[in-house]
């Protein structure tokens, strides 16, 4: 048993260790540029807005440009929007899209649940219209891009999907409209479950995006992975403030025992991703699957390391392609040259 903990342990100081090298970019003469130009990029940033609290937010790049379209970068679990540097710095070294786009990074506490990270994604985008946009005439808001990778992918999904009641029902088989607690509680629950698409958004890029989970979140290393990930506390509080206002039977029995982290719902087909798997993107919405294989795995075992090809897989996009790469590809050759492919081709306002 303690082999087995002290391997689990070591499989998620690589995966953190990895994500940290993919951050901070290239080492030598090529890692100095680099930070130049990010302590260049942070001067510049005094003037970028942020829209969310100090754990979550958007972050707009620089002065708000109208007339061009936000594209909206979302890492995943255990990662920082710095994770999309590299790709961050090819587009917006292409003279074709940088006359066309602005790019947003979207950073959230990525421990939890998928729906209220989503939901702040959401509030925030909404916010930054409200701000930049008051009177809704510029289009270029009306054909936003979301880029997703790994959980990202998931959190981006939430935004171009009509929920009906198929989430609620995971925590409650009574209606909505019934939940007692004070209208803040309520509408985190609400927000979160019960969603319609946003009209905002035009196209999505899914980038090692597991739709049907991971294996690797299971058992054991989803034990130990929910114990250093956890929902943070307001979030609880909430919740925990909603079960005492109703009636023991209003809610599901899992969901009074404890809320779930993101941990548990990127296990293999969990009950909320397969709830989230039914629901169809709305078809005014185009998305596209990334999905990355190591070169070192069997066909029958197509993977990136922690997402499988028939996780990452989805019937009906309007486009995929398969890099050879690990799960942390965003600043993979392929990846990014797919991403200028999809932004290339995304109509203009």
């Amino acid at each position: 048993m303690r082999r087995r903990a002290l391997i689990v342990v070591w499989i998620l100081v690589c995966f953190a260790t990895a994500a940290a090298v993919r951050a901070e970019g290239p080492r030598g003469a090529a890692g100095r540029e680099s930070r130049a130009a990010a302590s260049a990029d942070r001067t510049a940033a005094k003037a970028a807005t942020f829209f969310g609290s100090a754990d979550c937010g958007l972050n707009v790049r620089g002065p708000y440009a109208r007339g061009k379209v936000p594209v909206v970068f979302i890492h995943g679990l255990w990662a920082t929007a710095r994770s999309w540097n590299g790709m961050l710095a090819a587009l917006e070294a292409d003279p074709g899209l940088s006359e066309r786009y602005q790019f947003w990074t979207f950073e959230y506490s990525t421990g939890d649940p998928i729906p209220y990270s989503a939901s702040r994604l959401r509030q925030s985008l909404v916010a930054a219209r409200r701000q930049f946009d008051s009177d809704h005439s510029e289009r270029s808001f009306e054909r936003i891009v979301l880029v997703g990778h790994s959980m990202g992918g998931l959190l981006a999904k939430m935004l171009v999907v009509d929920s009906g009641t198929r989430l609620w029902s995971e925590v409650s088989d009574r209606p909505f409209g019934q939940l007692a607690g004070d209208p803040a509680d309520r509408m985190v629950l609400g927000d979160s479950l019960l969603i319609k698409p946003l009209a905002e958004v035009r196209s999505v890029v899914f980038v090692a995006t597991p739709h049907r989970g991971s294996r690797i979140c299971q058992g054991w290393l989803q034990g130990l992975g929910s114990r250093l990930v956890r929902p943070t506390e307001p979030l609880r509080a909430a919740c925990e403030r909603l079960i005492a206002r109703n009636d023991p039977g209003f809610f599901n029995e899992a969901f009074c025992k404890r809320l779930p982290s993101s941990i548990e719902e990127l296990e293999w087909d969990a009950p909320f991703l397969k709830s989230l798997g039914e629901l169809p993107v709305s078809r005014d919405v185009k998305f596209h699957s990334i999905i990355a294989v190591r070169p070192d795995r069997r066909e029958l075992e197509r993977s990136d390391g922690l997402v499988s090809y028939a996780s990452a897989h989805l019937e009906s996009a309007g486009s995929e392609i398969v890099v050879a790469a690990g799960h942390l590809c965003q600043d993979d050759p392929g990846v990014i040259r797919e991403v200028r492919q999809v932004l290339s081709e995304h109509k203009a306002p």
